[in-house]
């Protein structure tokens, strides 16, 4: 296997730290080369439930850590009819030419691929890709794949999308239908930077004036531009007073008219 994401919890065989500096640092860092140590999309757990994740700045503009990233990228190749057929049990497949930018090999590593049996909904798989080949605009490129094929793809019927790793080209906020990838750990300059993100945990993300002023508002949504506003402000609601707007999780089984509920807790 030529790529793969990993998480690491800090402390764990592997990850050596320095006994004279934050054990956190590298965190913080933000470099124009890529710490070898490291691939895109690798997520590390840093204690008191964060939760991080290795990204590179798209090089537009400059990301802060006071306000979300969002991620940029749509799909690299729309839904294309396979031109080859590939048993179950094969790691390697032929996405057919079609419209696509130039790629280098392995530019698409950590991405996903989504494969579609041409007939229904009930055997579409997705796999990352490991690693690829390289190939001019529009021309077929093989892709290999963190798993084997559990179903046989078959030419002309069976499709497949191609999509980059999501982590590869992250930019600051600026539209409320991109979606947010959290907050960057530290300020990353308009450059085509490597840094952390931190997707889950405490953190300091620059508030609307709503934000926490009511009974129960303690819900947040993200801005357009990173920022954070109150839940019942941004879907135009109140929020009763005994009730708050925190998300608990979801009922797995059951109802409070029956046996259950259930919960699974998502705090």
């Amino acid at each position: 296997m030529k790529y793969t994401n990993r998480t690491v919890r800090l402390g764990e065989a592997g990850l050596v730290q320095s006994i004279t500096r934050g054990m956190h640092d590298f965190l913080y860092r933000v470099s124009t080369v890529k710490d070898p140590k490291w691939n895109i999309g690798d997520e590390v757990e840093i204690g008191g439930g964060r939760k991080c994740v290795y990204a590179k700045n798209k090089g537009d503009n400059a990301l802060y850590a006071s306000h979300g990233c969002e991620f940029t990228l749509t799909g690299f190749q729309a839904i294309t009819t396979f031109a080859t057929s590939h048993v179950a049990g094969d790691t390697a497949i032929t996405i057919a030419a079609d419209t696509h930018d130039a790629i280098t090999e392995d530019e698409l590593a950590g991405g996903f691929v989504i494969i579609f049996d041409g007939a229904s909904d009930y055997y579409t798989t997705t796999r990352m890709i490991t690693g690829n080949s390289a190939a001019a605009a529009d021309l077929a490129y093989t892709i290999y794949l963190d798993g084997e094929l559990s179903y046989a793809i078959t030419s002309g019927t069976s499709k497949a999308e191609v999509y980059r790793n999501p982590y590869s080209a992250i930019d600051d906020a600026s539209d409320a239908a991109k979606p947010k990838a959290g907050c960057p750990m530290a300020y990353v300059p308009a450059s085509e930077s490597y840094f952390w993100i931190l997707k889950e945990g405490i953190c300091w993300v620059a508030p609307q004036s709503t934000v926490g002023n009511d009974h129960g508002g303690v819900g947040v949504c993200w801005r357009h531009d990173g920022s954070i506003e109150g839940t019942e402000t941004a879907l135009g609601g109140t929020v009763p007073a005994a009730d708050g707007s925190q998300i608990a999780g979801y009922v797995v089984s059951g109802s409070q008219a029956g046996n259950g509920p259930l919960i699974n807790l998502k705090c």
